[in-house]
């Protein structure tokens, strides 16, 4: 009986290995509200620097637009009012549509 358990369990753990992606990014990008003004500035910073160290090449992409995005928040709103928010936004979604890419690899 406990062979059997362990089988089971073993195989529970390889099937959830299997769904989802590892990386740390992804896995903050999934505490981060859809809108980013609901975000805390940690929170997406951590985001951008978690893809920056990322081993994909379109993490790493994305974190450093988004990091250099984050450098620029007050220049783009003298821009005009809400240009940050809205760049930083497009930022995440395109991290989002990334990870969702990853998991379905």
């Amino acid at each position: 009986m406990n062979a059997l358990r362990a089988l089971i369990v073993s195989v529970a753990f390889a099937l959830s290995a299997c769904g989802g992606t590892d990386e740390q990014a992804c896995a903050l990008l999934e505490d981060i509200p859809d809108q980013v003004g609901d975000a805390t500035l940690e929170e997406v910073t951590a985001v951008a620097r978690a893809a920056r160290e990322s081993e994909e090449s379109e993490l790493r992409t994305l974190g450093d637009r988004l990091t250099l995005n984050l450098a620029r928040g007050s220049a783009l709103e003298r821009l005009a009012a809400g240009a940050f928010l809205e760049v930083v936004q497009t930022d995440l979604d395109a991290l989002r549509r990334a990870c969702g890419d990853l998991e379905r690899r």
